[in-house]
């Protein structure tokens, strides 16, 4: 049994309504006054998910072949939980990597400084879930029961680091904002409970402890604006009360939920913070901290993906890039541009399995070819994550012999005796004169022309932000099932509906699917492309390929980093049967659930219906006005293809 190292802390006897309005700001040792009233109700509160864990570990040790005692570990399992979401706001926002470590994902994690061998088996809440919620199997209890001490060990350390923390207000009320936009993309999709589906009430619970915490600030709300406290207790009200109320995972409206209580809820955490006239911090993060909510149209920050040493994409930059990505004098035999497998008409795809090879007309490249509309929202490029930046993925595509068989050296030689894009060059980078075309000019130009071609303003953006007529009845029902029983949206995350991972999208994710070679239900094949362990090395990432983008997917097909599936229904048919291993590919590190989903014929047309209402290409597909003509093409003995 765990003997809880519990030291309770003190709270001020002061009611946190009742907090003197000069405590807004002032400074006190470990941060602001106000928010070190709320810091010591969180170690509380942390003191009381390890007791928590000490319940859950003797309840462990008791499972046996009798149904009753598993159901009491799953019952302890469940106030844990709890007790954990009433810390996770500020757990997430200062200290990450160990909130990561207590409800991640239950999947190894391969630390890519280490080399490729060190693998972390997976730790923390989720693998306790994955075995209570299974079948509960007495030959893993004592490897559980370990789990749950080494839980407790990860909590106790939670507490250390919240007891010393240096906390601000406009951190506090930052961090409120992020654990509205968690719950929303994270917590009623069922990402961190994907086996007990208790998600409902874990993200009321997370939205308690996140209310608790700015029931300090109460007094100076009122102080300022009579009424301002009162409509912010209404909206976190609400929003828990229509959680505490669903009646099963599967039957909630998240749509209705999002659009009448977590976006008010959003706005009304804005409003306090512009109330107590705190200034959001200034780190660049893609979830702007100025945005009211997460589906605001500018909420998201494309730079926030950029180069570090590409602060801002100016006008001029954006126009030289469009005339790059068109130019094919961008490749080596002056017939390629960008646009030959990056169509605008088609979404800047090419509508074929593969493309051409640019080595050989009987082969093709290694994989389909993806949109690059929203592709700078993302925080890695390629189907296996090669590189990091827009900037980077240039330079590979620019070098490689299957593709434009050049490099952006070569780029800016050729183009340094064109005056119309010496000209261009110069507008765009006006400090740099006579050095404007270089390598990293031109990798840059391109990044941020790709970076411009950013739609947000799909049917399903506009019903997020509550136009009730944006959605049918059909796409309504689709974008529920997508964002709950599906589980579409526990790996393309709202709202960039890409492998981004919220709130902060600072990673993307990869998965294991399953995807055949061939386009059959029965003894499937794995495809050959063996993934991400081609850059990384590391054996969970065999078959391993980055969550791709999924606006304007009705207008990308075919479909998967093979082209493999030619409609939206053959792709939602291979998820609904548990992908790989569904149509008989047995691999031991899909990450995808095995399990069908269940789905019904008309609950898969809805899915459908949904994913087509995530097109929007406005304002992407405008041709460069300034191209070289084909007569100049052909006296340089080339062609121009379309």
């Amino acid at each position: 049994m765990i003997v809880p190292a519990v030291m309770i802390v003190a709270i001020s006897c002061q009611s946190p309504r009742d907090t003197p309005e000069s405590a807004i700001g002032s400074s006190a040792a470990g941060g602001d006054s106000v928010a070190i009233h709320a810091r010591n109700r969180w170690v509380a509160d942390v003191d009381s998910f390890m007791l928590t864990l000490s319940r859950l570990d003797t309840a462990v040790q008791r499972v046996s072949t009798a149904p009753a005692s598993a159901e009491e570990a799953r019952l302890r399992f469940r106030a844990a939980r709890l007790a954990f979401k009433r810390v996770e706001f500020i757990a997430s926002y200062y200290e990450p990597s160990t909130t990561a470590s207590l409800n991640g994902p239950p999947l190894p994690r391969v630390e890519y400084q280490e080399g490729p061998e060190v693998v972390f088996p997976p730790e923390g809440l989720q693998v306790i879930e994955e075995w209570l919620f299974t079948g509960a199997d007495t030959a893993r209890r004592e490897q559980s029961v370990n789990e749950v001490r080494n839980t407790f060990a990860l909590a106790r350390r939670l507490r250390t680091a919240t007891a010393a923390q240096i906390v601000t207000d406009n951190r506090v009320w930052d961090a409120a904002s992020l654990e509205v936009a968690r719950v929303v993309t994270l917590g009623i999709t069922g990402f961190d409970s994907p086996v007990a589906q208790h998600s409902l009430p874990e993200a009321a619970a997370a939205l308690r402890g996140t209310h608790q915490a700015l029931l300090a600030y109460t007094g100076e709300l009122s102080a300022r604006v009579p009424g301002a406290a009162s409509t912010l207790d209404a909206a976190f009200t609400g929003a828990i009360a229509a959680l505490d109320s669903s009646k099963s995972f599967a039957d909630f409206d998240r749509l209705a939920f999002i659009v009448a209580y977590a976006n008010p809820l959003a706005r009304a955490i804005q409003e306090g913070r512009k109330t107590l006239r705190l200034t959001p911090p200034e780190d660049r993060r893609a979830f702007r901290s100025t945005a009211s909510t997460l589906f605001d149209q500018d909420a998201i920050d494309p730079q926030a993906f950029a180069h570090p040493q590409n602060t801002v994409d100016s006008p001029g930059q954006v126009a030289l890039g469009r005339e790059l990505f068109f130019d094919a004098r961008l490749s080596g035999d002056g017939v390629q541009s960008c646009a030959s497998c990056h169509d605008p008409s088609r979404a800047f795809t090419d509508g074929v399995t593969r493309s051409a090879s640019r080595v050989s007309a009987d082969a093709a490249t290694m994989r389909n070819t993806p949109t690059v509309i929203n592709a700078g929202l993302q925080n890695g490029l390629f189907y296996d994550l090669r590189t990091m930046f827009l900037e980077d993925q240039v330079d590979v595509v620019l070098s490689s012999r299957n593709e434009m068989h050049s490099s952006a050296a070569q780029v800016a030689t050729r183009f340094s005796s064109d005056s119309q894009y010496v000209q261009l060059f110069r507008d765009a980078f006006p400090t740099r004169k006579d050095s404007a075309i270089s390598p990293q000019s031109v990798r840059t130009a391109i990044a941020a022309y790709v970076r411009s071609l950013t739609a947000m303003n799909t049917p399903v953006d506009r019903a997020l932000r509550g136009d009730s007529t944006a959605l049918d009845a059909s796409e309504k029902r689709g974008f529920n099932l997508y964002a709950g029983r599906a589980k579409c949206a526990s790996c393309h995350f709202l709202p960039l509906f890409n492998g981004s991972v919220p709130p902060t999208y600072r990673s993307t994710d990869v998965e294991v699917l399953g995807v055949p070679s061939r386009p059959v239900t029965h003894n499937a094949r794995i495809d050959g492309d063996s993934g991400r362990i081609r850059v990384t090395r590391s054996a969970p990432h065999l078959f391993a390929f980055k969550t791709p983008g999924l606006r304007n997917v009705a207008l990308t097909a075919p479909y998967m980093h093979n082209g493999v599936y030619r409609t939206l229904e053959e792709v939602v048919d291979f998820y609904n049967r548990g992908g790989g291993t569904g149509i008989g590919i047995a691999l031991g590190n899909q990450t995808l659930p095995f399990d069908s989903l269940g789905l019904t014929a008309a609950e898969q047309r809805d899915i459908v219906s949904f994913l087509r209402a995530l097109t929007d290409t406005v304002g992407t597909t405008a041709r460069p006005a300034l191209r070289p003509s084909l007569s100049q093409l052909s006296a340089n003995g080339a062609a121009l293809r379309p």
